[in-house]
Formats: structure tokens, C-alpha cells, sequence
């Protein structure tokens, strides 16, 4: 049998009967073997871009080493037709340098790698911050509640204090005692304006959420006037209908309009300018990372809403801390104003997003998600000028404020402090009553378990009033008997409002 080549030759100088089996075995295996090496650094490169924490210089020095073992494994399949010896030593002598640089580079990171938690830490680990979130969620929603009630018994509170002040404001002549009224009176609103915003903090704080177009929304605006501030308004004439609060919408657009202002007066600009406007948009789950907070949005279309100005811009301190309460860069105690903010966010589902170089200029946009259901609306009134009304609520001095205010627009009373009186009167004066205004939270039962039962006698226009406005009505068919809400402290005006009265 003749001998082939390769039967007398071994890459390194030695030689000895080749099997055409051995030779294919050792060939394939360092093909295979360089091609696994040629596949890691793609798997590393992928490592380097989601975790940038890794030092790049390490994962350099990796892929090198890789690299020149793959290509000696090449050329120990080269070696075996044409003897590189030469090229052959020079690659794995650039693979021993590299190596060895590696080694001693990774050394320093050998207690840092010991010290990384497994698998079964993280597991743990995990499990205990659960738990700690559930216990958050339960004092946030212990912090709703806290918040709901205080609302109730302060607006409740300052409906006797604020009212009994407006009535008695016609039979005070002397100037220094209706001056005492007035700021009575102011002091009384400045405190709903507080618990109105304490509400949102907790991001609850609405009623009922409506349907609200954010173009018409916004060109109904009285904007401020300033010669040193200019605001430009800009909406497309057609958007999606949102569901929100239009309360809360309108504290939420005087906020970042007053922050606006601070922001251009700071700056000392004498031509200030601040960009309203609306559109619409795609936002994709990369997108929504970039919510300044937690956030439970999904990615599809959102109406946005966004207000720009030219101030000072909003530092990366200033940044960390402008949501939490009473945060202010100029003095202590300023208040609630984008703490307030970020709550009536939270409270409609939406996303907050801040974009500023930190020295000029802020943006601050608001992404609400589009109507996914029926929005609440009110029933139209049957009854805009009654002649009697009954009123349900626990608290007399509330009551009598409520009667005095109709009393003197030329409308009848009846007045019930709990549900057993109600029922009663509503039996009593079927054929009379016109109007029913019920109070939400009562110790008994609220004022939608009472409507459930007054509305099998009487079917009249009802009114909720309550100081305590969360909550959400999710059940149609009581909704279906709604003509409006009333919030507490309640004026003459909202009466007026909602009664023509012109003539009685």
C-alpha cells in the first residue's frame, strides 16, 4: 500500500502512520473549537450594552484573548498542510501575553466577583423586597384613607365657617367687621385649597372622571397676563377624549404655569416665554422607562399635554427632590404644588416626563392614556328651578348653612340628618319634593346606599355633596340616577349655578 502525505507528517516534527479518521478528528475539532471562540465576544458585546455597569477594559481584554484563541486553533488546521511554525508560536505567544494580562487585570476583581449574591440570595432577597412593597402600599393606601377623611371633616368644618361668614356678611354694615368676614372667609378657602391638594398628593382626590377634550380644555384657559411673559397656545383642532378630573385638571395646569413663572422671574428674562400645547403620540415601553416616577402605563397612544418655558432650568438635585413635599429652592414651606402634581398624575393614570439641560429652559410633559370605556356624565337636570328640596346630611350646622343659601334664591327646604328621616320626608312629600341633595359620607350609610332606597319612592334630580371626594362611581345604575356633584365647602355661587333662579 502506498503512503499518502499526510501519513508521514505531524504539525510538530514528529512523525508516525496518520489514520485519515484521526487526521478529520483533530481538524474538525479545532474548526468547531475556533468558531465556539468567534461566537463569544457577540454574546459578550450583547453583556456590555444591558449592563453597562461591567468595566469595558476587562470585557476588552476577554474578547482578545478569545479572538487569538480562535485563531490558533485556525492555524493548528493551517499547520497540518503547511508548516508555520513560526506563526504559529508568535499567535499562541500572543495568546500566553494576553492571558496572563487578564489574569493579573481580574485578580483585584476576584472579591467583588466572590461577594455577588447567587441565584438563591437574589430569590430571597427579591421575596423580602415584595413584602416590603406590599407594607408600602398598604400605608399609601392607609395615607388615602388618612388623607379622605381628613378632607371630610375639614371641608365639612369649613362649610359652617365659610358660610355662616358669607350670610353674615349682608347684615354687617361696619367696614372693619366685613373686612374681619372677608378674610374669614379667605382664610377658609385657602384651607379646601390645601385639603383639595393633600387629595391629589395621595392621588386620589376626584369624584367622578369625565370625558375631557384637552383642546377645548385648554383654550377655555384664562392664561395670566404678564408684560414680561408671553404664552403660546398650541393644540391641533381635533384630539382624542381623555377621562380625568376637570378640577384637577385645572389645579394641575395652574401648577406648572405658576412653576413656569417662578422659573422665567428667577431667570430675570424680560421676555419670558412659556409653550403650551396638545397632540397626540405613540409611546413604546422604552419610551415610558423615562417617567420621572413609577409608572403602570402600557405602551399604545397617549393624548400629551406640555408646557415649556424658557427659565432656569431644573438642576439634577433640584430634579431628585421637586415632587416631594414642601421642596423649595428659594424658602421653606412652599407648599404642595407639584407634590400635588405628581398625585392627580398618579390618581389619572398617566406619565410625567422632565426635560431640561439643568440651565435654561424646562419641559414638563404629561401623558394621559385615551378613553378605553365609557367615561361618567351626568344626567341633564329635569328640574332647573325647584320649588322644594330636600337635603340629607349628618352635620346641622351644615345643613342650616345649605338652607339659608336656598332660602334666600326663593327656594323651599326640607333638611334630614339621617337616612330613617329622609325616607320619611320623601314618602311625606312625593308629589312636592324636586330636588334631592345627599351627603356621600354619613355614619349610617353613604349617600349612594341611601339613593339605591330613596329613589324607589321619589324620582327627582339628585345631587352628591361631600367634602371627602375619593372614590370613583363604578355601579351605572346608580350613576344613571346622578345630576351632579357639589363639593364641599360648598357658596351661594354653586347654588346658583346650579339652580336658574332668575325667576324667583
Amino acid at each position: 500500500m502506498g503512503l499518502n502525505r499526510f501519513d508521514a507528517f505531524m504539525p510538530h516534527g514528529m512523525c508516525y502512520m496518520w489514520r485519515w479518521d484521526i487526521l478529520l478528528l483533530h481538524v474538525g475539532s479545532d474548526i468547531l473549537i475556533a468558531i465556539a471562540y468567534f461566537s463569544i465576544p457577540a454574546a459578550l458585546f450583547v453583556l456590555i450594552r444591558n449592563r453597562p455597569d461591567i468595566p469595558r477594559g476587562i470585557i476588552k481584554l476577554f474578547v482578545a484573548f478569545i479572538l487569538l484563541c480562535g485563531i490558533t486553533h485556525l492555524i493548528n488546521v493551517v499547520v497540518v498542510w503547511h508548516p508555520f511554525y513560526f506563526i504559529q508560536g508568535l499567535a499562541k505567544l500572543a495568546t500566553a501575553g494576553i492571558s496572563l494580562i487578564t489574569a493579573i487585570v481580574l485578580w483585584p476583581f476576584i472579591p467583588k466577583i466572590i461577594a455577588m449574591p447567587s441565584v438563591k440570595d437574589l430569590e430571597v432577597r427579591n421575596q423580602k423586597i415584595d413584602a416590603l412593597n406590599k407594607r408600602l402600599e398598604l400605608r399609601l393606601e392607609s395615607l388615602e384613607t388618612l388623607a379622605g377623611g381628613v378632607s371630610h371633616e375639614f371641608n365639612n368644618l369649613l362649610t359652617i365657617i365659610s358660610g355662616n361668614a358669607e350670610l353674615l356678611e349682608k347684615h354687617v354694615s361696619d367696614v372693619s367687621d366685613r373686612k374681619k368676614l372677608s378674610s374669614i372667609q379667605d382664610a377658609a378657602h385657602r384651607s379646601a385649597d390645601i385639603c383639595s391638594k393633600m387629595m391629589a398628593f395621595s392621588g386620589s382626590g376626584h369624584f367622578v372622571m369625565e370625558e375631557i377634550n384637552i383642546t377645548e380644555f385648554l383654550h377655555s384657559q384664562d392664561f395670566p397676563r404678564s408684560p414680561d411673559i408671553k404664552t403660546q397656545l398650541s393644540t391641533p383642532s381635533v384630539l382624542p377624549a381623555i377621562q380625568g378630573s376637570p378640577s384637577q385638571f385645572k389645579q394641575m395646569l395652574n401648577t406648572l404655569l405658576s412653576n413656569s413663572q417662578e422659573a422665567i422671574e428667577e431667570a430675570g428674562h424680560q421676555d419670558g416665554i412659556i409653550k403650551v400645547s396638545a397632540r397626540q403620540e405613540s409611546l413604546s415601553e422604552e419610551d415610558l422607562r423615562k417617567c420621572e416616577f413609577e409608572h403602570h402605563c402600557k405602551a399604545g397612544d397617549y393624548v400629551i399635554l406640555e408646557l415649556e418655558d424658557n427659565g432656569i432650568g431644573v438642576s439634577d438635585e433640584t430634579r431628585e427632590h421637586m415632587f416631594e413635599p414642601y421642596y423649595t429652592t428659594k424658602f421653606t414651606g412652599r407648599g404642595l404644588g407639584l407634590a400635588a402634581l405628581q398625585g392627580i398624575v398618579r390618581g389619572h393614570n398617566a406619565c410625567l416626563f422632565v426635560d431640561s439641560d439643568g440651565k435654561t429652559g424646562c419641559k414638563i410633559s404629561i401623558a394621559f392614556p385615551l378613553i378605553t370605556a365609557s367615561a361618567t356624565t351626568y344626567n341633564i337636570a329635569k328640574c332647573p328651578h325647584p320649588s322644594l328640596v330636600l337635603i340629607v346630611d349628618d352635620e346641622e350646622s351644615v345643613l342650616e348653612v345649605a338652607r339659608a343659601y336656598l332660602e334666600e334664591l326663593g327656594i323651599n327646604v326640607l333638611t334630614a340628618s339621617n337616612s330613617e328621616q329622609a325616607i320619611s320626608l320623601a314618602n311625606e312629600h312625593r308629589n312636592s319634593i324636586d330636588v334631592l341633595i345627599l351627603d356621600y359620607l354619613m355614619p349610617d350609610e353613604t349617600g349612594l346606599q341611601l339613593l339605591d332606597k330613596i329613589s324607589r319612592v321619589i324620582d327627582v334630580d339628585t345631587y352628591l355633596t361631600s367634602g371627602f371626594t375619593r372614590g370613583e362611581i363604578s355601579d351605572p345604575d346608580i350613576h344613571s340616577l346622578l345630576t351632579g356633584f357639589i363639593p364641599k365647602p360648598f357658596s351661594k355661587a354653586d347654588f346658583i349655578k346650579l339652580f336658574d333662579t332668575a325667576d324667583n
